[in-house]
């Protein structure tokens, strides 16, 4: 019995092909699922009204009680997906991007041939995070949570109980990331930082601040122009290289490929596109110390400081710049770790929940 999946996700235009959760829906079996997935905007521009006014309006509506990432865009999708429970049979909803997707859909259910739609939500966002991006009643109308990270296991499950909260880590296609060619030995030390989310920039200008007299450490940071027009913060540094252009796939992975070490001071974490991409090119990471990060990083992949200490974080990349041994060693368990969260080893956790769900609800209706 094929199960049938309707899968919501938000599109991140700053995302390469092979970046971001969805990538697991690859590596799902076809012939045991049939998925099919809308993909919506991170804005109003899938609503087909183009009133101003009229956009204001249902805009305050769909946000007035907390979820300031829902847009209009989202609440055409829940309408689609509404129509399309109606109409044809779909096992599961599954909300990708909880935080942005899942409002009203969960409250209106359709039975079908196997019972009602079941309704799932996979949440990113840290839990102090959660608390003002979410509505407690959205959270309680769904059928089931999965979480990227052990710190936001409390937060679900005080309000829907442990049984309907699963922990799902996030995935790498570590085919596609993958180390470069060895490098010839070099007396420059590449410091890469990718991303915007959450990212302590200052940090960061404080670390290059402090290093700008050694010049054989670089320091590069990506940030897509389309998120963060400005980084002030690393503006005017001699020893900080910007890559503010969207980079293509390629241009980023020869980045990865070319680099020395993943320096990524954070403000908070659960799952982490660039830390991953980042190991799975086999590179040491030079991270905050946060529960979320050890989760990812649980052996010697990493150097984690705590709450960011500038001077640790210097003392740190100049341990590493005397001891390439070092690097390679940390840079072999790096891409270790990489392979363990595979998209191939991590999309079957996620068929075994989907069975779950229908298997439950068929128990149900048997017994019914």
């Amino acid at each position: 019995m094929s199960v049938n999946v309707h899968v919501i996700r938000t599109h991140r235009p700053h995302f390469g092909a092979h970046s971001g959760i969805s990538q697991f829906l690859r590596h799902v079996d076809p012939l045991r699922h049939h998925v099919e997935v809308h993909v919506t905007a991170d804005s109003d521009a899938d609503f087909p009204i183009q009133n101003r006014w009229i956009r204001k309006i249902l805009r305050y509506a769909v946000q007035w009680q907390g979820m300031e990432y829902y847009k209009l865009s989202d609440l055409v999708a829940e309408i689609k997906t509404l129509r399309k429970c109606w109409n044809s049979n779909v096992d599961i909803v599954h909300f990708i991007d909880g935080e942005h997707s899942a409002q009203y859909l969960p409250w209106l259910r359709r039975p079908n041939a196997r019972g009602s739609t079941k309704f799932l939500a996979t949440f990113h966002q840290p839990p102090n995070r959660l608390k003002t991006l979410t509505r407690t009643k959205v959270i309680e109308g769904l059928d089931h949570v999965t979480v990227v990270s052990p710190e936001q296991l409390a937060f679900f499950c005080d309000l829907l109980g442990p049984e309907r909260v699963s922990l799902i880590l996030h995935g790498i296609d570590s085919d596609y990331f993958r180390p470069g060619n060895p490098p010839q030995e070099e007396k420059i030390l590449r410091c890469l930082s990718v991303g915007h989310w959450l990212r302590d920039f200052a940090a960061i200008r404080e670390v290059a601040r402090r290093l700008k007299s050694r010049k054989e450490i670089e320091f590069h940071a990506v940030v897509s122009n389309r998120i963060l027009p400005r980084i002030p913060e690393l503006e005017e540094l001699e020893n900080v290289t910007l890559h503010t252009n969207h980079l293509d796939d390629a241009v980023l992975l020869k980045l990865y490929q070319e680099c020395h070490v993943l320096f990524l001071p954070l403000l908070g974490a659960t799952a982490n596109n660039a830390l991953l991409e980042g190991i799975a090119c086999g590179l040491p990471v030079l991270s905050t110390d946060l529960a979320a990060v050890r989760a990812y990083l649980p052996g010697n992949e990493a150097i984690l400081i705590k709450d960011n200490e500038p001077q640790a974080f210097v003392d740190a990349i100049l341990w590493l710049c005397r001891h390439p041994h070092i690097r390679k060693e940390m840079g072999a368990s790096a891409r270790k770790r990489a392979e363990e969260l595979d998209w191939h080893k991590i999309a079957p956790q996620y068929e075994a929940l989907y069975g779950q769900l229908v298997s439950h609800h068929a128990r149900a209706v048997g017994s019914a």
